[in-house]
């Protein structure tokens, strides 16, 4: 399966709700029946706390709103970080001795693995933020592509970055019909 049909069988399996998603988003917030309000953040354990703090920072170019120990846990570091305000990320110190899933190295890979995938930050010139991230250093994990929603009339135009660690960042304009 190339990467193309793993997208587009993504899309397959989202469309529905990519087009209910577009049209709620136009309406006005409703109350939700678990009280839930927003998004709060998604964390991220590093081996490398320092580093993967700096680099969120310092690439990503993310706000430290704070950073902490947790004395319960042997002073176990974490720091939140902000994007326009908003709490996206946090980064966890891990244990020393702590195992966890080994970074893909293919897209068909990170899609064939179960748990949380990656993180999406939106933005509204994909290319744009992949020349920002190949100016840094960074490079593509996978190239900017557009897609369709396969069963719908939308497409997207997405691209894929990797941390220090190989956790995978997606960067993803928003939806527009399809042209």
């Amino acid at each position: 399966m190339n990467r193309r049909q793993l997208l587009a069988g993504l899309a397959a399996a989202t469309g529905t709700v990519a087009t209910v998603n577009t049209a709620a988003r136009a309406s006005k917030p409703q109350s939700h029946p678990l009280g839930l309000t927003g998004f709060d953040h998604m964390s991220v354990n590093a081996i490398d706390f320092d580093r993967m703090l700096n680099w969120y920072r310092e690439v990503l170019d993310l706000e430290l709103d704070v950073s902490w120990k947790v004395q319960a846990l042997d002073g176990k570091r974490l720091a939140y970080l902000s994007l326009n305000g908003i709490r996206v990320v946090e980064i966890v110190a891990a244990d020393e001795n702590g195992t966890g899933l080994r970074p893909p190295t293919s897209f068909a890979q990170h899609f064939g693995t179960v748990g949380f995938g990656h993180l999406c930050f939106a933005t509204d010139d994909v290319d744009r933020t992949m020349a920002a991230f190949a100016a840094r250093g960074v490079p593509a994990f996978v190239k900017a592509e557009t897609y369709p929603l396969d069963g719908t009339t939308y497409e997207r135009r997405v691209a894929f970055v990797q941390d220090p660690e190989g956790n995978v960042l997606e960067f993803g304009e928003p939806l527009r019909k399809a042209s």
